[in-house]
């Protein structure tokens, strides 16, 4: 237990953090009853235990030289790189008599940053200082601190390598100068930034989805088919796809959009059967999702399929939902495949559709 005398600008929470003590110690050893009732001058008890320097992860490091007690400071142990280091050196007189110090310069401290027990850094290295004796007294209990930032570089002005580095804190009077008080620091790298989630667009992928933009009678904008033309038998809108232009053939609708891994898709449209005369309806219209790679490399159809046979003769909206795409999915193709069957001469209206990628 030792005698501190509080300083300008001190308050309990800083004294008690730089001596590696708790404000519920101080309290009690003063008997105060308010932590933030101190004045300059004032005295107060300290029971602090110093030795050697302590482990390597511990930043704070103290040294009892001739009669000074030295705490070297570097507010955590752990460094990441490009962080700059806050180095803290303190000394305290903690005997009953005034120490004096004798200085050849206006310098009063140095640190030095060694690696593999080579110099790398040191603080004074690009500083200037007068050239003049002077002797300093330090006061029973009186501390002097002293600061400094470190930007992990060098002498030279290059950034350090992650690794462990040793700091040295030296109090340059002549009586001290070769004594120092040593602490272990580590830096390393930052970890990789995490890439931003992908999330889905909110929006419907599809381009031209009320099939209103036609490049010509058979080919609407944005998507590609056979066997289709142009109606006015739309759901909304001037317009629609009709499948089955020759009503004895097969007939597509199909475009090809963005497509994510891992994600649920909602296929969503309009449908209704474009009868002739005589009618004799006889085909099944499917739906489905194909799924592709980065290279266009086909990867999966997800399920489920839609296949129907029986298609009213006014539109009617269905709705069928993917289970995951496969990792690897880079493209998504939308598919509607009007298959006739003997006999048939209905067509097949198509309007609206809504491709959108769920979660």
């Amino acid at each position: 237990m030792f005698v501190y005398y509080v300083q300008p600008q001190d308050t309990l929470y800083l004294i008690a953090r730089r001596f590696n003590t708790t404000l519920e110690k101080i309290l009690t050893l003063n008997d105060l009853p308010d932590p933030d009732n101190i004045k300059v001058g004032m005295k107060l008890y300290l029971d602090l235990e110093t030795d050697e320097p302590e482990v390597e992860n511990d930043p704070y490091t103290t040294r009892i030289v001739d009669g000074l007690l030295y705490i070297l400071t570097t507010e955590k142990a752990r460094f990441l790189r490009r962080e700059p280091i806050l180095l803290t050196l303190t000394k305290l007189n903690i005997t009953s008599a005034p120490v004096t110090l004798n200085y050849r310069s206006s310098q009063r401290f140095d640190f030095v940053v060694l690696k593999d027990n080579q110099e790398i850094w040191r603080w004074s290295e690009d500083q200037f200082f007068a050239q003049v004796m002077e002797r300093i007294s330090i006061r029973p209990g009186e501390a002097q601190i002293f600061s400094a930032l470190w930007d992990q570089r060098d002498n030279s002005g290059q950034l350090v390598a992650p690794g462990s580095y040793i700091v040295r804190g030296y109090n340059l009077a002549e009586e001290l100068r070769r004594r120092f008080i040593p602490t272990t620091i580590r830096i390393r790298l930052a970890p990789a930034p995490l890439p931003p989630p992908i999330t889905c667009p909110s929006d419907n992928l599809l381009n031209n989805p009320g099939l209103e933009n036609w490049l010509n009678q058979n080919t609407p904008s944005g998507w590609q088919g056979t066997n289709l033309n142009r109606t006015r038998f739309s759901k909304s809108g001037s317009f629609a796809a009709e499948l089955g232009t020759s009503p004895n053939q097969r007939a597509a609708l199909t475009q090809m959009v963005s497509g994510l891994p891992r994600r649920l898709f909602r296929l969503e449209f309009w449908a209704r059967e474009i009868p002739q005369t005589p009618p004799r309806a006889n085909f099944t219209l499917g739906a489905e999702t194909f799924f592709y790679d980065t290279k266009g490399n086909f990867i999966s159809r997800a399920d489920p399929v839609f296949n129907q046979a029986a298609i009213p003769e006014q539109y009617t909206s269905y709705t069928l939902t993917t289970g995951l795409s496969p990792a690897g999915t880079a493209r998504a193709e939308v598919r509607f495949i009007f298959s006739p069957a003997t006999g048939n001469n209905s067509t097949v209206g198509i309007d609206n559709v809504d491709f959108r990628c769920l979660t």
